[in-house]
């Protein structure tokens, strides 16, 4: 199909399927049980029809589609008319929500459907790797394909639990290094007065402004000096020194609690730290679980950090053991697919899980109450 004929049928497409939907919610609504019947299932019909009737060629998906849409706009122009204007302006919201919706399904189809391919990839047997069109549901479907996957990696590692061992740890400290060090500093920054506190904030925002290959040499060469070179160290270490983006997100949301709060601690007598710990940091809950999220994704796909530091296979976390995978059965596609779903499931799950709370955090909503 040619690309004219292609965005037109598109187009078509998505007109055509807005005001049916529309039409559906607006017969649901006002319960005429008749009129949403005809509005599901004429449309269609139309829809067939003008495939089967008209000539096959590059315009005939394009003109199937505009008798339904005639059809259904004309449908959409005789209520309008007929409707009071109060109506009128509920059903035209309608339309618009209804127009957001189908954009966001739009969106979210296209974000999951690489997602879609690897998992279905992994299931494949062989000869149906390079099969047009792809098939998504494989027949047959190999679950051993994951077994297959984890039989390949060295027998030392014990089947890859060495390299899931390497990251839980490496994550799990720089996790805590995170949220301790940026929550300490994020609240010093919001709550407590010191000379050049605005200065030294101010010089930890301009160091977002440094790309990471600026420091990447001067970084290796102390953790040489240090004898951290093939260790793990060099990965969770840094993490306790604070990351500022995360310092000004948790400074930011400090600064939505009402002071109130603190001075009635102060007057009962609490110290800082007691402050710190059982007052502020309860109220920054969706900040933290944002900062928890992100701060595991990153370590979790640290590629650069092992490359950079690492030279013994049984120290190596699971990103850098799949760049290695790759590199040596990088033509296996469904056992190569098999094992980056491994990789990536543990990240989809917590975000599945989590994603209220990052979307809390990310959009600063403050406290409740």
């Amino acid at each position: 199909m040619q690309a004219p004929a292609w965005l037109l049928t598109v187009a078509l497409a998505y007109a055509t399927a807005l005001l049916w939907l529309a039409l559906g919610v607006d017969a649901l609504r006002r319960r005429r049980w008749g009129e949403l019947a005809l509005t599901v299932l004429l449309p269609p019909a139309a829809l067939y029809l003008g495939l089967n009737l008209l000539p096959a060629g590059t315009w005939q998906a394009a003109g199937a589609l505009a008798a339904p849409l005639v059809g259904l706009g004309g449908r959409y122009r005789a209520l309008a008319r007929s409707s009071a204007w109060k109506e009128a302006r509920s059903r035209r919201q309608r339309l618009r929500q209804v127009a957001l919706h189908l954009v966001l399904v739009t969106g979210a189809v296209v974000f999951v459907m690489p997602f879609v391919w690897l998992l279905s990839t992994s299931l494949k047997p062989d000869r149906l790797l390079m099969v047009i069109p792809p098939q998504w549901v494989p027949r047959p479907t190999l679950w051993s394909n994951y077994a297959r996957a984890l039989e390949f990696l060295p027998p030392e590692t014990h089947h890859g639990l060495m390299y899931l061992w390497n990251t839980v740890y490496v994550s799990g400290l720089t996790i805590l290094g995170v949220v301790l060090s940026s929550s300490l500093v994020a609240y010093s920054f919001a709550r407590l007065r010191w000379p050049g506190r605005d200065l030294f904030f101010v010089v930890l925002l301009s160091s977002m402004m440094l790309p990471g290959a600026v420091t990447m040499v001067p970084v290796f060469l102390i953790f040489k000096w240090l004898g951290w070179v093939d260790t793990l160290r060099p990965l969770w270490v840094p993490a306790f020194f604070g990351s500022a983006f995360n310092i000004f997100l948790l400074r930011q949301f400090f600064l939505t609690i009402p002071m109130e709060l603190e001075d009635a601690a102060k007057i009962d007598g609490a110290p800082f730290w007691v402050i710190y710990s059982r007052i502020m940091l309860p109220l920054v809950k969706p900040a933290l679980a944002a900062v928890v999220i992100w701060t595991f994704m990153g370590a979790w796909n640290n590629f650069m950090g092992p490359l950079i530091y690492i030279s013994s296979p049984e120290k190596m976390p699971v990103a850098y053991a799949l760049q290695l995978y790759q590199s040596a059965h990088g033509s296996e596609y469904n056992l190569l697919m098999a094992a980056a779903t491994l990789v990536v499931l543990p990240v989809i799950a917590l975000f599945f899980f989590t994603q209220r709370y990052f979307i809390q955090g990310v959009t600063l909503t403050g406290i409740k109450g």
